[in-house]
């Protein structure tokens, strides 16, 4: 293990005027002294032979252990501290034996003590501003970093709010033992935590760059500027997420594009309770529905009911509790399975802009109680991303015990807010990243927003840098902005039925959703032949059916399975029930778990098939069951 070198920080102590001009006086002093020590030497020596030999041996010692030691200091200071060493060595050498009064030691004396005094004292000014700098001041940043590893440092760079240093360590210095003193020099600084990161160089493994943020770009909340490009493809444009501290956009892709070899990428969001997972998702989902060729599909195992009214109004999907999330997720690899079908038929290796099926995006609020033990969720993640699936995951934490390792493998992009702990940000964040300087525990729930982000095509280098996502005022300010831009067909609530004695529980499980009859669900198999609708529109006067109880509407479904039964009918699939929602005024949703629970139990009456098409049992069959 390579030993952390520690920087020494100076003690407080207290500026005098005298203290202050000390440093400005040392050269001239020094120079005057000079005078009258080479006079005393020039009278003792001047006729030694040893004492020309001993001069000269510790000036040449003195010249060279200056240019040893100007090393970390940069070619410039090295090479004018090495001349003026030796210009000196050489002067007390034959002023000692010449004696210094005379010519041209005495010339040399007056004209270049006075020259080699207005040198150090512009050196000083320059290097000061100008003005006596206090400890923890930026401009010694360079001396700080030089301080640890024998490092160079190049003259720093002041671009907008951000101080960036090239550094480059000393040979067989790696640079991530500077990097690992990131909290030293902050300290040195007096700058807040965090305010520094570190980037390496892809070509060198002692190169890099230190940039210096001293004022928090991100304290305030940004303001939601409304959906990024609303009305055109997803595929044309990202996801515009937040905002970085340097002022430019937090963007995501989530479809591949062959042309830029950027591929399709599933997106985890990980943050404890209150650092803004939410708002940052909720965001994304208003601008995925503003586009043309996208569909959003959500999941919400355990605060379904909390989920905005706009959201739930037109998610394309909406898959409420813990029985409809897992069913959403049992029903994803039919849909798989029918869109690599089309694009495989379309000659497409992944799913592009025009090839005839719109884009999904799954979102799964509080995924951590669907993952954990999911065999086909690991299954989804492996082949999703190829046929225009990208799976969205929330969770407070990322770690190994709740997210399995094989979809872990194929998230291809991680948002880590505010966590709790140094070990919560390494499950979600690259070593990479937290060597830089990535440090989400500071943040914890006290900056809802705030946020690093390795996304699939933002530039390794941006990893590292702090971000904020966008702050909407409130969900009318999402719903106004996006209501234009949502296409009439998608499904609009129905009005939740009256509740009765005993129904608390069964009402907990229902979705908010709508059934489209023109959007069949997930699990109806995509590749039997669609029936043609009614050509002759009916229209209904009068007051709408009261909507029935769910001991009703059981009732009502079992006896139209029943039904189909005695006509001689051995499947039905789901999109075939349209009659009975009517009648029930229940949800999608609703059906696909009834139809689950018709499978169970002595009095089944249905049997599911791989391809989400349900056997109708006959009497003989269900006896035998």
């Amino acid at each position: 293990m390579s030993r952390q070198t520690r920087l020494q920080l100076p003690r407080e102590v207290e500026i005098t005027p005298a203290a202050a001009l000390l440093p400005y006086a040392i050269v001239p002093c020094c120079t005057v002294v000079a005078l009258p020590v080479t006079l005393l030497a020039h009278h003792a020596w001047a006729d030694k032979p040893w004492a020309a030999v001993g001069l000269t041996v510790a000036g040449a010692s003195v010249t060279g252990y200056t240019w040893l030691a100007g090393r970390p200091r940069g070619q410039m200071v090295r090479v004018t501290a090495t001349v003026v060493a030796g210009a000196v060595s050489v002067w007390t050498l034959g002023a000692t034996i010449g004696g210094p009064l005379t010519h041209p030691w005495g010339d040399l004396w007056a004209l270049g003590g006075i020259a080699l005094s207005a040198v150090a004292i512009v050196n000083r000014v320059l290097r000061r501003g100008g003005d006596e700098v206090q400890r923890g001041s930026v401009g010694e940043l360079g001396q700080h970093i030089r301080a640890l590893q024998d490092a160079k440092v190049g003259r720093p760079k002041t671009t907008g709010a951000r101080i960036v240093a090239t550094i480059e360590a000393a040979p067989g210095t790696p640079f991530s033992q500077v990097a690992a003193a990131r909290e030293e020099i902050e300290s040195a600084l007096d700058v807040r935590p965090g305010a520094s990161r570190f980037v390496q160089s892809p070509d060198s493994a002692r190169r890099g760059q230190m940039i210096l943020v001293p004022v928090d770009q991100l304290r305030k909340p940004i303001p939601w500027p409304g959906p990024t490009a609303p009305g055109r493809s997803i595929a044309d444009a990202p996801i515009d997420l937040g905002r970085g501290e340097d002022g430019e956009p937090l963007l995501l892709w989530l479809p591949g594009d062959p042309g830029r070899q950027r591929n399709s990428t599933h997106l985890g969001v990980v943050g404890m309770s209150g650092s803004g997972k939410t708002e940052l998702l909720l965001n994304m989902c208003a601008d995925v529905l503003t586009r043309i060729d996208a569909e959003l599909h959500v999941s919400d195992s355990r605060k379904a009911d909390q989920l905005p009214g706009w959201l739930q109004q037109y998610a394309h999907r909406m898959a409420a509790g813990p029985a409809a999330a897992e069913a959403y997720i049992e029903d994803l690899p039919a849909l798989i399975r029918e869109r690599a079908r089309i694009l495989g038929q379309a000659g497409h290796k992944q799913w592009t802009k025009g090839c005839g099926i719109p884009f999904v995006v799954a979102v799964f609020f509080e995924a951590a109680g669907v993952l954990n033990g999911n065999g086909t969720f690991v299954d989804v993640a492996e082949s999703a991303r190829s046929v225009g699936i990208a799976l969205v995951v929330e969770l407070q934490r990322a770690t190994y015990d709740r997210v399995p390792t094989s979809v872990r493998a194929n998230i291809g992009s991680w948002a880590c807010l505010g966590v709790k702990s140094e070990d919560d940000a390494q499950a979600a964040l690259s070593d990479e990243t937290l060597d830089a300087g990535a440090a989400p525990w500071i943040w914890k729930d006290q900056r809802a927003g705030c946020l690093y982000a390795e996304l699939s095509g933002v530039d390794r280098e941006r990893w590292a840098m702090p971000h904020r996502a966008y702050f909407a005022g409130s969900e009318d300010e999402r719903a106004a902005a996006i209501t234009p831009w949502v296409s009439p067909g998608r499904p609009q609530p129905q009005p939740a039925p009256a509740m009765e004695d005993g129904d608390e529980e069964d009402e907990s499980e229902e979705a908010n959703g709508a059934w489209d009859p023109t959007d069949p669900p997930d699990d109806v198999d995509p590749a039997q032949p669609l029936a043609e609708p009614d050509p002759h529109a009916r229209m209904a006067f009068g007051p709408l059916p009261r909507p029935k109880t769910p001991g009703e509407a059981r009732a009502i479904l079992r006896r139209h399975v029943q039904d189909l039964r005695d006509d001689g009918h051995d499947v039905v699939r789901p999109a075939e029930l349209a009659d009975v929602l009517e009648e029930t005024g229940r949800s999608d949703s609703w059906l696909y778990t009834e139809m689950r629970a018709l499978c169970e139990g002595p009095d089944a009456l249905l049997r599911r098939s791989e391809h989400g098409v349900y056997d109708i049992l006959t009497l003989a069959t269900a006896n035998r069951a």
